[in-house]
């Protein structure tokens, strides 16, 4: 029986397979889209796992995705980071597998449709195995949004049913910034469950941005050691910059242009220094010494003999801070 089912499962992929390569024999679009197929692996019931795709317009045309259709509920395509492409941009396309509502072996395709520069589809495979012996409860750890310098932590429930001497050996993650505790809370024998709790924290010196990492479960099941857990969070600064882009408009070579920018704080600090590294003679600011929660930089820009449109990063520096802050500035030199 099980080498039927093994042949039978052999045949399906075989399937998939060779569906993916006829379709991508006259697709143009094919080849836009990495990676070429969705592989969630084995993951637990209940937990939230994702996977990105990637959408590169590598031709001369304009590309136009209309958007992603699943070919099961059980995965949940999110909307591309953006559906106009121009030559070399990329877009982003987040899918999630359905943890919740659907159990076990899944096989399935995800259509994305696009119809410029010409009508076109591709066909991504998705497989998955959703196992039900380990329910993380919640799903994901999820810090939210945290303030840099305070730190987080946040509880995961791991429960198991099934032999009775099971066991977690290690918890795998490589960002510095984490670190996980576990304890073992819970065993019966006579009905095989384990329980465990899982306490993972962020370091309150953790660096501004987004933490999005798939840590590793690692038990002694001999089939399948390994279960994955999202961790997700982000580290918001308690300095930001007002504007992110700053125009100085059309100038002739030489014509000077003023304008400003705005940081902003939740305690007062000081702006030590203001950088245009590619037109480090073009750009001067004037700074307030004097310590505020908002600080207004004036700055005057004067355009290099450098004809056309630019747009170059800026960077703004604090007093006792080791990262900078960045913005744009842009504009066009006739």
């Amino acid at each position: 029986m099980l080498g039927k089912l093994l042949i039978f499962g052999l045949a399906i992929v075989a399937v998939f397979i060779a569906s993916t390569s006829a379709v991508a024999q006259d697709s143009w679009a094919q080849k836009l889209v990495e990676p070429q197929k969705l592989d969630f692996g084995v993951i637990a019931a209940g937990s939230e796992s994702v996977r990105v795709l990637t959408i590169e317009n590598t031709t001369k045309a304009v590309v136009h995705i209309v958007g992603a259709t699943p070919g099961c509920q059980c995965v949940m395509p999110g909307e591309p980071s953006q559906r106009v492409l121009q030559p070399g941009e990329k877009a982003t396309l987040e899918v999630r597998m359905n943890t919740r509502s659907y159990k076990h072996e899944r096989h399935t395709f995800l259509t994305i449709t696009f119809d410029a520069p010409q009508p076109d589809i591709v066909r991504i495979p998705v497989y998955a195995y959703i196992r039900t012996d380990v329910v993380f409860t919640p799903g994901k750890i999820d810090f939210g949004s945290v303030e840099i310098g305070t730190g987080g932590e946040v509880t995961c429930k791991i429960a198991y049913a099934g032999r009775p001497d099971w066991k977690i050996l290690n918890v795998k993650y490589t960002n510095k910034d984490l670190n996980a505790t576990l304890d073992e809370i819970g065993r019966n024998p006579g009905l095989g469950t384990v329980d465990y709790e899982l306490k993972m924290t962020l370091a309150p010196d953790a660096r501004p941005g987004r933490i999005r990492e798939m840590i590793t479960i690692v038990t002694d099941d001999a089939a399948s050691p390994n279960v994955p857990l999202m961790v997700e969070g982000v580290v918001t600064s308690d300095i930001r910059l007002a504007n992110e882009s700053v125009s100085v408009g059309t100038l002739k070579s030489g014509e000077v242009a003023k304008n400003q920018f705005v940081i902003l704080g939740s305690k007062p600090f000081v702006v030590e220094g203001v950088e245009c590294r590619k037109f480090p003679d073009s750009l001067k600011a004037t700074l307030n010494e004097v310590e505020s929660k908002q600080q207004v930089v004036k700055f005057e820009f004067t355009a290099p003999d450098s004809p056309g449109k630019f747009a170059e990063e800026v960077r703004v520096r604090i007093k006792g801070r080791e990262e900078t802050y960045k913005f744009t500035v842009s504009g066009q030199i006739r």
